[in-house]
């Protein structure tokens, strides 16, 4: 079984909410999803709600909302706030490389930030659970991704982790489309190769194979 650890962070949610909607609906047994949000996603959606009038970030606290926490798949973990305590901010700057200019950028960030990078650097540096995996970041924010960088915080652009979590869940397509393939070099008179290294395969009209298509009716006039 293929397991997925996604952080999510506020961006992720007002460029992809169609993205973690269809993850959440449609992700198969197969593979395992954990999805953990910092409080810090849920204040700055929860702000640009209110201050900015996002309809985005309103849709996505209702979605939030009516996610069943208790399902295993996906499994969603929402940030403890005794979490910020356990990692001192000590603790974060030991992360950080040698560079002076690093550390004074991370001493002058408001305390919003600071809590996501605690936040963050917890799951991916001392929690990474029975299996082993660890947690990647998905941001869409360059400031977020930048300090994710100087933190040493994995991270992902929102694509990237979709594009993972699509192909898994277009396995079954995926195997047919190999199926029918198997079946067209099967019963394939001649086969071939072009001069650019490509396989062909010619068939006979009579023996042609269709590929497989959903249940419907013929349209007609």
């Amino acid at each position: 079984m293929n397991t997925y650890n996604f952080i999510l962070e506020a961006s992720s949610f007002e460029k992809g909410l169609g993205n973690i909607k269809r993850w959440c609906l449609e992700c198969p047994k197969s593979t395992k999803l954990r999805l953990y949000m910092p409080t810090f996603t849920l204040n700055e959606l929860d702000f640009l709600r209110y201050k900015r009038k996002s309809f985005v970030a309103r849709e996505s606290l209702k979605f939030i909302d009516s996610i069943d926490h208790r399902t295993e798949n996906p499994e969603i973990i929402i940030e403890f706030p005794e979490i910020l305590d356990i990692i001192s901010w000590s603790e974060v700057l030991d992360f950080v490389s040698e560079n002076p200019g690093d550390v004074d950028t991370l001493n002058r960030l408001p305390r919003r930030l600071k809590n996501l990078i605690k936040s963050c650097l917890y799951k991916c540096q001392f929690d990474d659970g029975m299996d082993g995996l660890r947690w990647i970041l998905i941001t869409e924010d360059p400031q977020v991704r930048s300090l994710a960088n100087i933190c040493r915080i994995p991270w992902c652009s929102l694509v990237d982790a979709d594009s993972a979590l699509t192909k898994e869940m277009n396995v079954k397509q995926y195997k047919e489309s190999e199926r029918f393939n198997e079946l067209m070099v099967k019963n394939g008179i001649k086969e071939e190769t072009s001069q650019y290294g490509q396989r062909v395969v010619k068939t006979t009209f009579e023996s042609t194979v269709y590929a497989p298509r959903g249940r419907g009716e013929l349209w007609s006039p």
